[in-house]
């Protein structure tokens, strides 16, 4: 059962109530303020508080949130995964939360905001209006707009995919980032265990990802060839555009990617809508990613692994059979793992861990001894 108000406690539902109007107003004040005011001058008046940019502002939120929850994790030293919250945080997952953190805090945000800022004219609060670039990298499409972005989408991230599978997605990735801090939180925690889709057709949705990689590559091809004015596309390149920032940056990825989380657990987004992490998973399945994880036939049939993984993975049917333990693996071939690490983390009887990479072990994606 996957409902809004299963099982949730009365500070949680209060807290539900000021949560979803306040992501719907934010991301449309952020993304679309014109929506609320007449002119660009209003938006400058009305929003860009203290002299600072919208952009500014939702990004300090953003960054700030995420910096928060990961130094806490940090410094107390201890796993967040699971009740067991006395065991000691792993090497692994205290680098992962020390790179999210350093990503967020300095690639995410001081470079683009807090450097350009001291330099600009007039002072660190006296932003100029200029509209929101909407061109996420995420999207893919920048892969055709720049020499820079091909590389960074078709070299860089494919060659991390081979030797670390999606681990891009809970390592770096600034969408990525949100949805890994707050999974971690007590709310969080609880919605990923108790609301992330498991079902079959909910994995069969995952489907679903491969359009929005299909619609992001079909509008960067348009924006290569009307760069090069082989093809003008006019309004129609417009209305590609407007029905892109419309429906998947705003709607699927803002609003349902982020105000989805207490419904669908915090990774609907990169489950369902992501094309990198779509694109990310076919580079994955067919160059045969060495990225795996393996149950080595310790498991107890605790299940706690599967409670735990926020991408909807049955992890514990590739360690446990039928009453039986049994030392299966799953990689991009047969899941959508992020390499959290999450599943590996909680389990008591240490029954799952990740392949070696250069191991030149034979992947099993069967769920049964090979």
């Amino acid at each position: 059962m996957n409902t809004a108000t299963l099982g949730r406690s009365t500070f949680e539902k209060t807290f539900l109530i000021f949560f979803f109007p306040l992501v719907i107003g934010f991301y449309l004040i952020y993304k679309y303020p014109l929506l609320f005011v007449d002119s660009e001058q209003e938006v400058v008046q009305y929003f860009y508080w203290f002299g600072k940019s919208t952009s500014f502002w939702y990004s300090t939120v953003y960054s700030g949130l995420i910096v928060f929850i990961c130094a806490r994790v940090l410094l107390r030293g201890k796993t967040p995964y699971g009740k067991a919250k006395g065991k000691k945080l792993s090497t692994y997952q205290r680098n992962k939360f020390l790179s999210i953190l350093l990503s967020q805090a300095i690639l995410f945000y001081i470079l683009p905001f807090i450097i350009p800022g001291l330099k600009q004219d007039g002072g660190f609060f006296a932003d100029n209006y200029s509209p929101l670039n909407k061109n996420a990298y995420v999207y893919v499409y920048n892969g055709f707009t720049s020499i820079g972005g091909f590389v960074y989408i078709f070299v860089l991230v494919p060659l991390s995919v081979w030797f670390l599978g999606k681990r891009y997605c809970s390592w770096f990735c600034a969408c990525g980032n949100l949805a890994e801090a707050i999974g971690v939180t007590k709310l969080g925690s609880r919605w990923v265990e108790m609301y992330t889709p498991r079902s079959e057709n909910s994995r069969k949705l995952e489907v679903i990802q491969y359009f929005f990689l299909a619609a992001a590559i079909g509008f960067g091809i348009l924006l290569f060839l009307d760069t090069w004015k082989i093809f003008s596309a006019g309004s129609f390149l417009s209305a590609y555009r407007a029905s892109q920032d419309l429906v998947v940056d705003l709607i699927f990825g803002a609003l349902i990617g982020v105000g989805a989380y207490p419904i669908w657990g915090t990774r609907i987004w990169c489950r369902y809508g992501c094309p990198l992490a779509a694109g990310m998973r076919l580079y994955g399945k067919y160059t045969k990613s060495k990225f795996k994880v393996q149950a080595n036939g310790k498991c107890k049939g605790l299940n706690l692994c599967t409670t735990q993984c926020p991408m909807g993975i049955d992890v514990a049917s590739f360690a446990h059979k039928d009453g039986t333990p049994i030392s299966g693996s799953f990689n991009l071939d047969n899941s959508p793992c992020i390499g959290c690490g999450g599943c590996i983390d909680i389990c008591p009887v240490q029954a799952l861990e990740f392949g070696k990479i250069l191991s030149g072990e034979k992947i099993n994606t069967t769920g049964v001894c090979s």
